[in-house]
């Protein structure tokens, strides 16, 4: 996990499409201090894909792009990218879930959601079958909003 992902879910879960913030909120959301290039060169805030850019991959793979830079005032505004295919869909989803669970780490994440759908199916064809457990009612499935 990247040490921006802090941000990364911060943004995910985000009603609005923009986030004007300082540096200082920034800060507050990731729990340590930005590095000094962020506070010096603008470059650092780019929207650049590619390796060795890990800030710019957490904002970048939950749909949000920095959008306006004030050196000078420490702040940065942050928007709802519209899509250029660079976003992964399903990031969203992961944010949620940690939200929810708590769990922070990606692959854990799938493996419970795994044992749940395993579970919940298993537990449909058990009663479609008259098995041992008739009186169970599997809950409604629910459809994932992105």
């Amino acid at each position: 996990m990247s040490r921006y992902q802090p941000l990364a879910d911060f943004l995910a879960g985000q009603k609005s499409d923009q986030w004007e913030a300082s540096f200082d909120q920034i800060e507050a959301e990731l729990g340590f201090a930005l590095p000094n290039s962020a506070r010096r060169y603008p470059a650092w805030w780019a929207n650049q894909s590619g390796g060795g850019h890990s800030q710019t991959t957490g904002w970048r793979s939950v749909g949000w792009r920095t959008a306006a830079l004030d050196l000078a005032a420490r702040r940065v505004r942050f928007e709802r990218d519209a899509g250029d295919g660079a976003v992964d869909p399903n990031e969203r989803l992961f944010a949620r879930a940690r939200e929810l669970t708590g769990i922070q780490d990606r692959d854990r994440l799938i493996a419970e959601a795994l044992q749940a759908l395993i579970g919940r199916e298993a537990g449909l064809r058990l009663a479609r079958l008259g098995g041992s457990a008739p009186e169970y009612q599997a809950p409604p499935r629910e459809r994932a909003m992105p």
